[in-house]
């Protein structure tokens, strides 16, 4: 769907310390796991359809909502490529946008908002570790 951005990965959890990492693109949320863990990534970032965007980073997860079941994501650091299928795309409430931080399985989550500035709903993609291979 066309999305490429980078990720932060701040060590604080405070509001203001991640809003400010949103600004340079995606984000990994601390606690939540990394490429060499076996343990749920969890990664947001900003969706924007406004006509004039100026930090292009508020586009960040545009069409995120069009990820299909089956799509692959690669996440990539300097010398590792994480490969993972998607098997759920969901709208859901704000209230019930928990992701689950567990080490029981490698896996991705994403997520953002369904519309700029709108705190009412998040999309959701959850997707399966399928291997990492060298760059």
């Amino acid at each position: 769907v066309g999305i490429d951005v980078s990720i932060s990965n701040p060590k604080s959890k405070d509001i203001t310390v991640l809003d400010n990492a949103l600004l340079s693109g995606a984000v990994r949320y601390p606690g939540s796991g990394f490429l060499d863990d076996n343990s749920n990534m969890f990664l947001f970032g900003h969706s924007s359809y406004l006509p004039v965007v100026y930090n292009q980073n508020f586009k960040a997860f545009n069409n995120l909502q069009k990820v299909k079941r089956g799509d692959i994501i690669r996440v990539e650091s300097k010398d590792t490529v994480n490969i993972y299928r998607v098997k759920s795309v969901r709208l859901v409430d704000a209230d019930e946008a928990l992701v689950e931080l567990s080490n029981r399985e490698k896996k991705l989550t994403l997520s953002t908002c369904n519309s700029f500035g709108s705190p009412g709903e998040r999309y959701i993609v959850e997707a399966k570790f399928v291997k990492s291979l060298a760059l």
